[in-house]
């Protein structure tokens, strides 16, 4: 199940989908597949992008973490979990 879906509020093209397989997904509306996906090991129940920066997200999984990520500064890592 896909749990949510959040446009980015700086490309209006692009947004994340987060959901049960684990997974927050980077999509572009004018391509079928995902640009980008990140396993964050548990089901993720809600993502935001940040209202400040283009590149900068949080999701949040069922294990009561959250991850922010920033993709200008890693693609393949959050920049931090924190447990709340």
């Amino acid at each position: 199940a896909v749990y949510a879906i959040r446009w980015n509020p700086f490309h209006p093209r692009v947004f994340l989908s987060c959901s049960a397989d684990w997974t927050v997904k980077l999509w572009d509306h004018n391509i079928s597949t995902a640009i980008m996906s990140f396993d964050l090991g548990n089901a993720v129940g809600d993502v935001a992008w940040s209202p400040y920066s283009s590149t900068v997200f949080a999701a949040v999984t069922s294990d009561g973490k959250v991850h922010v990520f920033d993709l200008a500064e890693n693609k393949h890592e959050p920049l931090c979990e924190q447990k709340v």
